[in-house]
């Protein structure tokens, strides 16, 4: 017989019901290692024991037949026909309570049949639900994962651009320092100029003078031819020497000039590069801020215990959508905005956390890129303004506001 006609056969060996041949099979098959068989006969046992089975008649006490025969021989020969009830065999009264215990074991059978099918049903719901369940977990399980490759892969983009202004820094700054040293250079050029130009003045001017005093005192003096010749002759090497020195001068003073246009160039190129490596260390600082903020994003998506929940849009035919992830021990809360639409001019997005006591709480305010992907890193509200409840995005005027006023874009409950 296969396994299961001798598992069928259990309830029947229980109550004494099978013949000696199937007896000695299933006895043979359950002195075998079956796993299941065993359980299965303790079972029927247990529902077998309900049954009262070991009720059997006895036999006729001794008196009965002495005083059978005795009044047989008072009635002598006449002979009487008296109708016998009929012996019942033991399989008559073995019969009875088989049908009983068969009945009770189909009933109880049915009882189980019907529980076992309970708890199939219960637990292929639970197995449903258990599925759906990791299948949502899989899906927040992936997002979380993908999220995190994005930003683990804007923090190498963001490093790398850090040791490239880093380095471009400083070659400005080594410019910077040439050009200064430059400037420094010319300048004290310029000075010396200046000091040589000075001393040309001085000494023409010292020249006037004396040739305006020879002049004064030729005219002034009545002298001989001889005298007069002499202080001709002095006059015209004075106005010789004079007009040497005009032309240093000049040449001086076109020196100087070019000195000074060269300090100006100089100082305009100097402040220029002074300007470079501030707007280049402003945005290096811009970029660490953004790494620091990146490093904390990335701690949040790979830390355990970390929530997701789904912003979905708010408004008719938007098709834009923002995830929610939340780390309660690394209290920090992270929300993300893809394919929203670029706002006006003098308007950015605010994020909010409605409260129970508080209401819409600020989180924060943020400005979607060219693909519409926006990003808040924030700190939850105090426990004071009460539970959660759920995350919305509103469109507010720039630098957002302390309470919203504007269309409602994105929602989403926890």
């Amino acid at each position: 017989m296969t396994h299961q006609e001798l598992k069928d056969l259990l309830p029947l060996y229980v109550v004494g019901g099978l013949d000696a041949e199937s007896i000695a099979e299933v006895e043979s098959h359950l002195d075998t290692d079956c796993d299941s068989c065993p359980d299965e006969l303790r079972e029927w046992r247990e529902v077998a024991g309900f049954i009262p089975l070991g009720a059997t008649l006895d036999g006729p006490g001794a008196g009965v037949k002495e005083r059978l025969l005795r009044r047989i021989r008072q009635e002598g020969n006449v002979a009487k026909v008296i109708p016998l009830r009929p012996r019942r065999s033991w399989a008559t009264w073995v019969a009875f309570p088989l049908a009983a215990a068969a009945a009770i074991l189909v009933a109880i059978g049915g009882l189980r049949y019907r529980e076992l099918a309970t708890v199939v049903t219960t637990q292929a719901q639970r197995i449903e639900e258990l599925t759906t369940r990791t299948a949502e977990q899989t899906a927040q399980a992936e997002t979380v994962v993908s999220l995190l490759k994005q930003e683990q892969e804007k923090l190498a983009s963001q490093d790398t651009e850090i040791q490239r202004l880093t380095a471009s820094l400083a070659e400005q700054h080594s410019a910077s320092t040439g050009k200064s040293q430059q400037v420094l250079t010319i300048e004290a050029a310029l000075v010396e100029q200046q000091q040589r130009v000075a001393a040309r003045e001085q000494e023409l001017a010292r020249v006037k003078e004396q040739v305006a005093a020879a002049e004064q005192e030729l005219a002034q003096m009545r002298r001989t031819s001889k005298e007069r010749l002499e202080y001709a002759t002095a006059a015209t090497t004075a106005q010789r020497e004079m007009q040497r020195l005009r032309l240093e001068l000049a040449q001086a003073q076109e020196d100087v000039a070019t000195h000074e246009r060269e300090v100006r160039d100089m100082r305009g190129q100097v402040e220029q590069q002074r300007a470079l490596v501030a707007a280049s260390a402003r945005e290096l600082d811009h970029l660490r801020e953004a790494v620091t903020r990146q490093r904390g994003v990335i701690e949040v998506l790979a830390s355990p215990g970390v929530k997701i929940e789904y912003l979905r849009h708010a408004m008719p035919g938007l098709e834009a959508e923002g995830h929610v992830l939340w780390n309660e021990r690394k209290k920090a809360w992270l929300f993300y905005a893809f394919g929203m639409p670029q706002p006006e001019q003098d308007k950015e997005y605010q994020v909010w956390f409605m409260t129970e006591k508080e209401g819409p709480i600020s989180a924060g305010v943020f400005m979607p890129d060219q693909s519409g992907t926006g990003q808040v890193l924030a700190a939850p509200p105090s426990k004071l303004f009460g539970k959660i409840t759920a995350v919305a995005v509103t469109l507010e005027p720039k630098g957002g506001l302390p309470k919203p006023s504007g269309a409602m874009y994105l929602r989403g409950s926890l």
